[in-house]
């Protein structure tokens, strides 16, 4: 691949990867235009050299699919294995007593995902402190990595799948734990992961926000404190730009050449030290795809340089690409890989612009993957770009590297780089609080590539031409804006949230958005040795992400059904996320104080409505009649009809409460029931079934479940009664998409369901 044509010829190859990754048309669209370039060259030797090309690359890449197929497993195969795992020491990550780590095979070679809890205080410990890699001899689960089972929910089975892992170890018991032979050809990667978990256990016991700056800028490593310490930089669109770009590794690599320079260090030297180096330090760093390109774009440069060649930044960069494709050819459907790679050709072609230019360049070619993976942006991005980015080489990452160098000696000194940090981070907090912020929505992934598209085109364009294309691309993004905020259908949605229930009901135009529970997981009591974890919410990832992704800010009514940790045990999360008009629950709840800590340390506290029998805010109330501890028995029902369905929403409601019901209205039918207890046998009579025929069940209930749900009883049941079910544990994320009375049901797993 000569230089001067290299970019030319990766981006077939991209096109290639977007094909088998799943984007057909998108791909071959792409395919056709970047060949189409390549003959507009006239260069048959060039074009010869695409096509064989795009040939051994699709090759490789159907290769790698058929060998991956062979090894993958369904995700509902549990197998009990007893294997012998090898560990890298920085691969363990702890939190509280469970520990996740990818390990690999020592009989078959292959990489899993593996996640154990520990045992004891003393095995915690030893975790904590591992040094070296070691050989476990592990008993365990083996089954295939779950996708996402919501819309728009991040996938694991993908993002592994990537990366050539498919199955995922359940570790039971930790047979024996021992020191790993390094053979030659491991002696290089085991010593610098050993340099990692060491430099890893160092930062980690930084002072406050220093400890998060130096734990992501330098081993690459995630703390649990991240999301909410530099919330700002996120809301601000910073983020990227400092962490999975790589631009902290360009800025560290000049930082060490400026040392060897004033050291009086021959530059053959130091050159050459650098060179070979740079494989040690992508592990060092943390391998994420901005190392990657960072590492490989100074390597290719420095290579040539050596080889008494000269190549170009631009080709630099696509045999960075090239690389980067071969290690993982679905890094162009990862936002990291996306924003990394789209910012740094930014960069390159936008050399000659003004600043001002520059930044609206680089604001919009990254704008288009920052909508479709956050859904946000923040109008003050801009500003916020301008102003701190040119802040990053000069004060923040010195202040990090001052900070972390002198914990040992000068702990004061460390506390102060801190406390700088600190404050920097309040600032960027209150800036991203500020008016500005907006919630998009996820636009339809055509959208996207015609705005990345026309970002390239409007800067081939003369300056004074500018303002009217840029204009046209602002509209579209508006039309895009309009067709996500003001959509034609309406849905009920069975969100996945495994053992719990939460359910959106949002009607077209966005007239009205009902959340009936929030998920939430049942907590359990953990021995004292445990170290205290920073509260996540399963909703961030499922409820919440696809709310979000429809543009929704604003919830009207949300519906607790009962105080069971399992329906609401997410509530700061929602709160947080969302302006929640007002919140209803069963009459007695609201005077209970043993969930009302969930409404304290949120941004709002929206009235609490208490509803019976009687009161229909929005949804006919059907349960509870009279007011009492918000048990199962007192579970709210809620029923409504919507695109010529009618719908009945049973909580948590016993086989007792559904004769109080059937008492209350001898006439009561639906068409669509959600069983009451996740199909547990309490609930879901035979004469309750037979009275309001309903035409298709819907059971919301985890894998797996420690509660055996749903029952063998509660599902004999339906089929003695002939009704259908559809559960979230088979079918993932359950929706019917209306429009006027009519509509379909669509799971995620399982696609368009036949009625």
């Amino acid at each position: 691949m000569g230089h001067k044509y290299a970019f030319f010829m990766v981006l077939p190859l991209v096109a290639v990867s977007v094909i088998v990754g799943g984007h057909f048309w998108g791909g071959l669209g792409l395919l056709g235009l970047t060949l189409g370039r390549i003959l507009a060259l006239r260069n048959w030797k060039v074009a010869l050299m695409a096509v064989i090309a795009v040939g051994g690359f699709s090759g490789y890449l159907l290769g790698r699919e058929q060998q991956i197929n062979r090894r993958q497993l369904p995700i509902d195969a549990n197998q009990s294995v007893n294997v012998a795992l090898r560990i890298q020491p920085d691969a363990v990550v702890l939190r509280g007593a469970a520990y996740y780590l990818v390990a690999q095979n020592v009989q078959t070679g292959e990489w899993m995902s593996v996640r154990g809890y520990a045992k004891s205080a003393v095995e915690l410990h030893a975790l904590q402190r591992l040094q070296q890699p070691q050989i476990w001899q592990v008993a365990g689960q083996q089954q295939g990595i779950l996708p996402a089972t919501n819309v728009n929910q991040f996938d694991a089975a993908a993002y592994w799948r990537h990366r050539g892992i498919v199955k995922s170890l359940k570790i039971t018991t930790v047979n024996q734990r021992s020191p790993a032979t390094s053979h030659w050809y491991q002696w290089f990667n085991d010593w610098w992961h050993v340099r990692r978990a060491q430099l890893i256990q160092y930062c980690d016991q930084l002072p406050g926000a220093l400890r998060i700056y130096a734990l992501g800028l330098f081993p690459g490593s995630r703390a649990a404190e991240t999301a909410n310490e530099l919330q700002g930089m996120q809301q601000l669109g910073l983020l990227h730009l400092f962490a999975i770009s790589g631009l902290h590794v360009a800025l560290l690599l000049t930082a060490l050449e400026w040392v060897c320079v004033h050291l009086k260090i021959p530059r053959e030297h130091w050159e050459w030290l650098t060179l070979l180096s740079l494989p040690g330090y992508f592990i060092l760093a943390g391998s994420n795809s901005g190392v990657l390109r960072a590492c490989l774009m100074r390597g290719s440069q420095l290579a040539s340089k050596k080889l008494g060649s000269q190549v170009d930044t631009l080709t630099a960069w696509s045999w960075a690409l090239f690389v980067g494709l071969l290690i993982n050819p679905g890094l162009v459907f990862e936002l990291g890989s996306q924003l990394s790679y789209g910012l740094s050709l930014g960069l390159i072609f936008l050399t000659q612009e003004t600043h001002w230019w520059r930044q609206i360049g680089l604001t919009l070619l990254g704008l288009p993957s920052l909508l479709n993976g956050v859904y946000q942006w923040h109008g003050l991005t801009l500003l916020a770009n301008w102003l701190i980015v040119p802040l990053f080489p000069v004060v923040i990452l010195p202040i990090t590297i001052v900070g972390t160098l002198s914990f040992l000696w000068l702990p004061g000194l460390s506390h102060a780089c801190a406390f700088l940090l600190e404050q920097l981070d309040h600032g960027l907090r209150l800036v991203g609080s500020w008016p500005g912020n907006i919630l998009f929505g996820k636009p339809w992934w055509g959208f996207c590539w015609l705005w990345w598209g026309s970002a390239w085109w409007l800067f081939s364009k003369p300056v004074a031409q500018r303002r009217r294309w840029l204009l046209g691309l602002l509209a579209s993004y508006g039309l895009a804006f309009g067709v996500i905020h003001l959509p034609l259908h309406g849905e009920v949605t069975y969100f996945d949230v495994g053992q719990g229930d939460s359910i959106l009901i949002r009607e077209p135009f966005n007239r009205r958005v009902t959340l009936i529970d929030t998920g939430g997981h049942l907590s359990f009591a953990q021995p004292k040795w445990v170290p205290k974890t920073v509260p996540t919410y399963a909703a961030t990832q499922t409820n919440i992400n696809y709310l979000k992704s429809r543009g929704i800010s604003h919830i009207d009514d949300l519906y607790l059904s009962h105080h069971d940790a399992d329906h609401i045990g997410d509530l700061p999360a929602i709160l947080q996320a969302f302006r929640v008009e007002r919140i209803l629950v069963p009459a007695g709840m609201e005077t209970e104080t043993g969930w009302q800590h969930l409404l304290r340390g949120v941004r709002q506290s929206p009235p609490v409505v208490p509803i019976t029998v009687g009161l229909q805010p929005r949804l006919q109330v059907r349960h509870p009649f009279t007011a009492a501890p918000a048990e199962n028995g007192q579970s709210t029902v809620l029923q409504g009809s919507f695109g010529g369905l009618n719908f009945l929403f049973m909580g948590d409601l016993d086989q007792a409460g559904e004769r109080a019901m059937l008492s209350a209205d001898v006439h009561l039918r639906t068409d669509v029931l959600k069983l009451g207890h996740h199909g547990s046998k309490t609930a879901t009579a035979p004469d309750f079934v037979a009275q309001i025929q309903p035409r298709l069940a819907i059971i919301s209930a985890g894998r797996q479940s420690r509660y055996g749900h749903p029952h063998e009883e509660t599902l004999t049941t339906l089929r003695q009664a002939q009704v259908p079910a559809i559960s979230t544990q088979t079918s993932g994320m359950i929706r019917y998409v209306y429009a006027g009375d009519h509509g379909y049901w669509q799971t995620k797993l399982k696609g368009v369901v036949k009625q």
